[in-house]
């Protein structure tokens, strides 16, 4: 059999040590979820939240953490019992990658999306100059690099507006 008792417990307990926090973790951790959207406010009171909260951790409740959840929690608060467990179970070793080696694969991704960008950007460009001048679009002269453009329903920049 695959899943046993104590495969099952070992999970609970790796949860728990990952989100089983004192007061003021739990509280940053619940703000942390109303913050990031994971949680709704306006449906959700803070004694409700708490309650929730509490309830995940416990396998008696049927209320239970989304994966997404646990794993932003897990990046948040540098809490990574629950993956470590994880990692062990299915037969990994875990390691943190070096700083500088994140760093540069990190830059490496921001240049890939710049590149990505500017063929998009230059294909889009090439298309609008086969249209002619009459095609293309006016910007507003108050429009400065890094300023996003400003949308207005009364016509501000022209017929129908920006």
């Amino acid at each position: 059999m695959w899943i046993d008792a104590g495969w099952a417990q070992r999970g609970l307990d790796a949860l728990r040590s990952t989100l089983d926090v004192d007061g003021t973790t739990k509280k940053a951790m619940i703000e942390f979820l109303f913050h990031e959207g994971f949680w709704d406010q306006d449906k959700l009171t803070w004694d409700a939240a708490i309650s929730r909260f509490n309830d995940c951790l416990n396998p008696g409740k049927p209320a239970f953490f989304k994966l997404g959840e646990v794993w932003a929690l897990m990046k948040r608060f540098e809490r990574h019992e629950l993956f470590h467990a994880l990692a062990q179970d299915l037969g990994f070793e875990v390691r943190r990658i070096p700083t500088e080696e994140r760093r540069q694969a990190l830059l490496q991704r921001v240049a890939t999306a710049i590149e990505g960008f500017e063929e998009e950007l230059a294909g889009a460009r090439a298309e609008l100059a086969r249209l002619g001048p009459d095609a293309q679009p006016a910007v507003p002269r108050d429009l400065r690099h890094g300023q996003a453009p400003r949308f207005s329903i009364d016509g501000e920049y022209g017929a129908g507006g920006f």
